[in-house]
């Protein structure tokens, strides 16, 4: 999928989530959020949080720092500071991609009242994916957890994730879906719990899915990668073959980085490229992140 390119600048109205690469500078030449970023990327949570605290001190207003934060404190399980630092951001931007990570560390502290009034005001104000990702909450809330996927051949256990993101779909889409991903993730060598993440943040599992933009189908294909790829988009199993195939291409492309790969499959490598890793548009670095959580809680990390 690719999206129009709009930069996220700090102290402007920001989505939910941060960008998860940082430039390639040298350690002592960056700025304390570049640091920050690098360090949440390769899992130091803890090295990331004081950091953001730094930054926020000369940069109270900067609404992407909060979130990150927030993120920081949430990946590593620390939920009261991150819904401090979920709730700061929301004063500053109480848009609805702030209120879904807000909502969801109400959701993991156990306070599920408050955790149901925000994850509804984010359904009834967002569209597309975050109104998409506010349901999921909301069942889990009552219950209905995905379960964790391994990454080998458990075909009930996947299709068990794919109706539960998508109840609508028949029996015989179910079957088509699941054995295209696993296959097509075998073919490929990718992960095919990235996949099903890739999936479900980019159409809900809904086949005929259309964005604003054009892209289609399961895994978004916009129409000119579509026909690169010769493959008929709004065919189930053909859409995940491309989906797959052009995701093995930006594994490639950036060193087998999941994150630049999403971001270059969201926006195309030659942001990617542009901007030394991903780039500050707000869509793209929202779909990163809700991609990798995704991926990371169905591989139960």
């Amino acid at each position: 999928m690719r999206v129009r390119p709009r930069i996220w600048r700090a102290g402007l109205a920001a989505a939910a989530v941060v960008a998860l690469a940082a430039p390639s500078a040298s350690a002592r030449n960056m700025t304390a959020m570049q640091a920050a970023r690098q360090a949440y990327l390769a899992g130091r949570y803890a090295e990331a949080a004081p950091l953001l605290r730094s930054h926020l001190r000369s940069a109270p207003r900067d609404t992407a720092a909060w979130v990150w934060l927030g993120a920081s404190h949430y990946a590593a399980g620390e939920v009261r500071p991150a819904i401090w630092a979920f709730e700061s951001a929301a004063i500053l931007d109480p848009s609805p991609e702030v209120l879904l990570w807000l909502g969801a560390a109400y959701a993991r502290g156990g306070r599920s009242a408050d955790a149901e009034r925000v994850l509804q005001r984010v359904r009834r104000a967002a569209r597309g994916q975050v109104a998409i990702i506010a349901g999921y909450w909301l069942r889990s809330l009552r219950g209905q957890r995905a379960p964790v996927l391994d990454a080998g051949d458990e075909f009930d256990r996947y299709a068990y994730v794919v109706r539960w993101y998508n109840p609508s779909l028949s029996t015989t889409h179910v079957e088509i879906i699941v054995r295209s991903v696993l296959g097509y993730a075998r073919m490929y060598e990718v992960d095919p719990r990235l996949i099903m993440a890739l999936i479900a943040i980019e159409s809900g599992f809904d086949t005929r899915a259309r964005s604003s933009a054009g892209a289609m189908g399961l895994g978004q294909l916009m129409p000119e990668t579509a026909r690169s790829l010769s493959v008929d988009p709004w065919d189930p199993a053909a859409n995940i073959y491309g989906t797959v195939r052009y995701l093995r291409l930006q594994l490639d492309r950036f060193g087998g980085n999941k994150a630049l790969a999403l971001a270059a499959y969201n926006a195309g490598r030659g942001a990617v490229m542009r901007y030394g890793g991903i780039p500050p548009y707000r869509e793209t670095q929202w779909y990163v992140l809700n991609v990798m959580a995704l991926f990371g809680r169905l591989s139960g990390s």
